[in-house]
């Protein structure tokens, strides 16, 4: 509820958008290094703190920013819903998806978190290049774009925007803001990898940085309690979802159904590799995401049970957590239950368009996802 607090005083001074106006003015006619630039921010607000429905802001600003580029509608979708999903993939620090999992299945957090933080620059490598090598082949030549060739031509639902107009010069205030928001995270990090921190410290910090925002940009007391409370008030379907899916587990244990699960699923799973264990649960959870696509609820239903398993299976528990990451980060890029289909109305692009986009890139990660999983369990 802190998070959200914090991230909501951040998003009401404007510096999020002006920054993004800023760097794409300064990126006219380099706009491949601005899909760079973008995709990893946009992964890293996803891995650090769960960023997902507010990229739906940026939407009016980058759609007429790519398009004018020489881009087709999927561009933006890849940087704004595929990076922020891709951040689901990789997360290192997200505190809805790998605390809580990891809390869940009794390990501490930072357990894997070195692993995470390369699998974050393998998984950002990949879907940059990726996403980099089709705007560029659609620039050279606007009949391969796959919205055009499944969509036919469609138009713009945003207007369009003089980027250059609209940024203005860089201000003092905006740049300290940034570096706030971005040091706030990094120090998260930090202070619970090397200074042992937990939730307390945690929360002092995003208080603390919260303040300082409404420091630097001169906000009223009232102001401030008001978008800081607001913030926090939308993490309250968060804390919901995780007290029904802990009440789901109380009826499990309580009612000795866990116990019969673990029985018969060890069964199964004793004389089986640890290799294939792991990755039959990379694709249990892929599954999962089909009737779950909420990263908490997920974690909370099924991570004291798998956690058990892996213990029998012999498999590190951060591995399960990973392998949960994974294969929810993957599904996520297509699942009708999560935000694919609101991010795809915004921009007036088929599902079909985006399938025939997505599913080379998924299969790369698949690939990699498994060949991460099975190196892990052997470390």
């Amino acid at each position: 509820m802190f998070t959200g607090g914090f991230i909501n005083v951040f998003y009401a001074t404007g510096a999020m958008e002006k920054g993004l106006l800023n760097l794409s003015a300064r990126m006219k006619g380099k706009e491949a290094w601005l899909i760079i630039i973008l995709s990893f921010l946009f992964a890293f607000g996803g891995a650090s703190y769960g960023m997902a429905e507010e990229a739906f802001a940026f939407y009016p600003i980058m759609v007429p920013l790519f398009l004018a580029a020489g881009y087709d509608l999927i561009v933006p979708v890849a940087v704004l819903f595929g990076g922020t999903q891709l951040g689901t993939l990789s997360s290192f620090s997200n505190p809805f998806s790998t605390i809580i999992a990891s809390n869940a299945a009794g390990l501490n957090w930072t357990d894997g978190i070195y692993g995470r933080l390369l699998m974050f620059v393998l998984s950002a490598g990949i879907f940059i290049w990726y996403t980099v090598r089709y705007a560029q082949k659609v620039k050279r030549n606007p009949q391969t774009s796959l919205v055009y060739k499944n969509d036919g031509i469609v138009k713009s639902p945003f207007a369009a925007m003089n980027v250059e107009g609209a940024a203005g010069k860089s201000d003092l205030k905006t740049n300290l803001l940034l570096l706030l928001f971005l040091g706030t995270f990094l120090t998260l990090v930090g202070g619970v990898v090397f200074l042992k921190w937990w939730l307390p410290e945690m929360s002092a910090l995003f208080l603390t940085s919260g303040i300082a925002v409404a420091v630097i940009t001169r906000m009223g007391e009232k102001e401030f309690i008001g978008k800081f409370i607001k913030g926090a008030e939308g993490m309250l379907s968060v804390a919901f979802i995780i007290g029904t899916a802990r009440g789901v587990t109380i009826i499990l244990n309580d009612g000795n159904i866990s116990d019969s699960i673990l029985f018969y699923a060890a069964n199964l799973v004793s004389h089986m590799p640890s290799s294939m264990f792991i990755i039959l649960m990379f694709f249990a959870f892929m599954v999962f995401t089909l009737f779950i696509s909420s990263t908490s609820g997920m974690a909370v239903v099924t991570m004291p049970i798998m956690g058990s398993l892996a213990v029998m299976a012999g498999v590190p528990g951060r591995e399960i957590v990973n392998s949960y990451l994974f294969g929810m980060g993957i599904m996520g890029m297509v699942t009708p239950t999560g935000l694919i289909l609101p991010s795809l109305a915004l921009v007036n692009v088929s599902i079909k368009a985006w399938w025939k986009f997505i599913w080379p890139l998924l299969l790369m990660l698949v690939i990699l996802c498994i060949g991460f999983l099975v190196v892990g369990i052997h470390i």
